[in-house]
């Protein structure tokens, strides 16, 4: 394996100038000295773009979750460009000042996207979408949201591989995959970027594709926050007009049915209609207790497609409801931000109806056993099909290591509180679900090693689950552009999962 970009990116860090963490010294100021102190130099750079977090309680930022809302930052502040964002990179790292970057900000702990202590960097300005002459790709700002690029790209007729929440960043989402409900036709998010903007840790500016900075172009497909700063992503766009959006409600009692033509329709989505999407989700409501409710897509105009029919054949709790829209419109709402405190995690598994039905039994009797169904729990389903591990290998390959014949299976846990006493709890049920779900997996020979990184939990091992090698790649490359360590578990963002 050739690392010639890596070695000159290294070059290039090398010749910059030489920022060093400070030795441990009880004179030094304080972490927050420290940031209180860049704050006041930025305040100068960035007037009316620079807001505390103690002098005016930054009323006008908001956040998905409540844990990063209630996360004490000295200062936050808004760059325009890749070229302030560097600028801050350079007064940061040159006093070695914690900081962390916020593009949607859709993540679920403290220094994910807002520093504890320190600076963050908010890249909400950053947010254009340029569309090419030809209408083949797209220039968007790496502070971009799903909505704001479906809205933007939806005059022309265009869409892109986004995400299904329409307030999740293009930059956290697309770094660690970017699953999608056109994935059937196109793959998934990070193998339709073509070049990325990135502010190295040295604060140089580069643009990473398949023929420059190669290794660092491999390294962000999946690499998570470990590399820069991602300031735009030139990104494949396709003509995509109105599509069917449709959902059906089952009882718990029809879980084993409704599994079961899933699994039809995720092998019939793989080869034969790429133009199917389809997510299950397992959850326990006031309402209707434990029930399974199904999102049905279809990529295109047609209501009520009948590749969903023997599924809604299948008695339901309400009428099936379904409609034809724009995937501008069908992500344009903007739901409550830092309202609730939120965790995932997630599992990997080849197909299995057996695993799932048995799956859902050790989740219900979890919870019911802990008395925690106020947590919200529920499970989200659906398949990576076959187009993702394909187009996992064009441009060079990516980072995540897919490899299957036909789909594999995704599972998102996902709990959802508001009151902090019931966080441990919370974390508890999650780990727990998950390692039970796991032993499961492997005992019926159908567990799949891969991790999705905006799914995981804290302590999964994200990159491991990558294989060896990748592993190893990224960590070189990490090695290469950042031997100081800036985007290190030891360095100043030190939040999301760290290759080292």
């Amino acid at each position: 394996m050739k690392f010639t970009q890596v070695y000159l990116l290294g070059q290039l860090f090398a010749s910059a100038k030489a920022i060093n963490p400070p030795s441990y010294d009880s004179n030094l100021p304080t972490q927050h000295d420290r940031a209180n102190c860049q704050c006041t130099a930025l305040a100068s750079e960035f007037s009316g773009r620079l807001h505390y977090k103690d002098k005016d309680s930054d009323s006008s930022f908001t956040i998905w979750d409540q844990k990063q809302l209630e996360t004490t930052y000295v200062c936050r502040v808004q760059p325009e460009s890749a070229s302030e964002v560097s600028r801050i990179l350079q007064v940061l790292v040159g006093s070695w000042c914690r900081f962390a970057v916020k593009c949607g900000g859709h993540s679920r702990f403290p220094d994910d996207s807002v520093s504890l202590g320190g600076v963050t960097i908010d890249l909400g300005l950053i947010n254009d979408t340029v569309v090419s002459d030809d209408r083949k790709t797209a220039r968007v700002g790496g502070g971009s949201l799903s909505r704001q690029i479906f809205a933007n790209l939806d005059p022309y007729g265009l869409a892109y591989v986004g995400g299904r929440v329409g307030q999740v960043g293009i930059g956290g989402f697309t770094l660690g995959g970017g699953s999608s409900v056109l994935a059937a036709k196109y793959g998934w998010a990070l193998d339709n970027v073509l070049e990325y903007e990135v502010v190295l840790p040295n604060a140089t500016i580069v643009t990473a594709s398949e023929n420059t900075h190669a290794d660092l172009y491999y390294a962000l497909r999946g690499g998570g926050n470990n590399f820069g700063i991602v300031t735009s992503f030139n990104i494949s766009v396709f003509p995509q007009g109105p599509l069917y959006t449709g959902s059906r409600t089952f009882g718990d009692n029809q879980t084993s049915l409704v599994l079961k033509e899933a699994e039809k329709i995720f092998a019939t989505q793989d080869y034969e209609d790429t133009a199917i999407g389809l997510e299950y989700r397992y959850a326990y409501t006031q309402q209707n207790g434990w029930s399974i409710s199904t999102t049905q897509r279809y990529a295109e105009p047609v209501l009520y497609p009948q590749v969903f029919d023997t599924l809604n054949s299948i008695p339901a709790l309400g009428s099936l409801a379904g409609g034809i829209s724009s995937l501008a419109n069908s992500t344009s709402a903007e739901a409550p931000l830092g309202v609730t405190r939120n965790v995932f995690a997630t599992l990997t598994h080849y197909p299995s109806v057996e695993l799932g039905n048995k799956g859902l039994g050790i989740l219900k009797e979890l919870v019911e056993g802990r008395n925690l169904t106020r947590l919200n729990p529920q499970l989200i389903t659906y398949s990576i099909p076959a187009a993702v591990m394909k187009l996992s290998k064009v441009r060079g390959g990516n980072a995540l290591g897919l490899n299957a014949e036909g789909h594999l299976i995704i599972n998102l846990f996902s709990l959802s509180w508001t009151d902090s006493s019931m966080d441990d709890a919370a974390y508890s049920l999650a780990e727990d679900f998950i390692a039970n779900f796991q032993k499961l997996a492997k005992s019926l020979n159908a567990f799949h090693p891969f991790i999705y990184i905006n799914y995981a939990n804290k302590g999964q091992d994200v990159f491991a689950s990558y294989g060896n090698d990748n592993h190893k790649r990224l960590t070189e490359v990490q090695k290469a552009l950042d031997p100081r360590g800036v985007f290190t578990s030891f360095g100043l963002w030190t939040g999301f999962f760290k290759v080292r």
